[in-house]
């Protein structure tokens, strides 16, 4: 049953016939209800489908990072951080020709914005932890400006059962280190690393950089 809003000639919510109503972002909006096919699917489809489920697979685990770190690049337009995170990375970060698709982890990102981003990012396992480090110069170990944009570390780890892992707290950028502490059965296991900056003063970010760490 549809629902009127702002009386007979306002907007309405729910279904009448093959026509839905709803509001999205503020904004009224009605869309026809897709219709089942009885076509088998093109090959393209089929292709743009993987390509979906690829990228889904990222970004789901990661649904509340991605959305601070798409959050820029939402500003101003009629779409959420995750879905533009989600057509950069069907776009940008699958391999492959289909049906050998596969999710390309170097093209991947986590945050995009104006900060610069993490230069020299290295990263090597210790007997503690995994060892990470970007470019700071004496001078931004001084700089206050620099020191008060937040080093956000973002390990995805596929042998893993939860799969990823954040660290946000008390790194700033012109540390230009940071071990990352991890339990013994992590160690020397395969990673893929992001790292950003973000300012707590303007809630700007950078652009994510990537670095792997193959398994010992």
């Amino acid at each position: 049953m549809a629902t009127f809003k702002d009386g007979a000639n306002g907007s309405f919510s729910g279904k009448i016939g093959n026509v839905i109503g709803y509001q999205w972002r503020g904004i009224n909006v009605m869309r026809a209800l897709p219709r089942k096919s009885k076509k088998p699917r093109s090959e393209a489809q089929l292709a743009n489908e993987m390509r979906m489920k690829l990228a889904m697979s990222f970004l789901s685990p990661l649904t509340g990072i991605i959305r601070v770190g798409f959050q820029q690049a939402a500003e101003g337009l009629p779409m959420t951080p995750f879905n533009i995170a989600l057509s950069y990375h069907k776009k940008n970060a699958i391999g492959g020709v289909y049906p050998e698709l596969f999710f390309d982890y170097s093209k991947a990102k986590v945050s995009t914005g104006p900060l610069a981003p993490a230069e020299s990012l290295a990263a090597e396992w210790t007997d503690k932890g995994l060892s990470i480090s970007w470019q700071a110069t004496p001078e931004d170990r001084k700089d206050r400006l620099v020191n008060d944009q937040n080093t956000i570390i973002v390990l995805i780890l596929p042998g893993t059962l939860d799969k990823w892992d954040l660290c946000t707290a008390g790194i700033t950028r012109g540390m230009g280190h940071y071990l990352f502490p991890l339990p013994p059965e992590v160690i020397g296991t395969e990673v893929h690393a992001y790292v950003y900056f973000n300012t707590s003063l303007t809630e700007e970010v950078s652009d994510s950089r990537y670095v792997h760490v193959a398994a010992d």
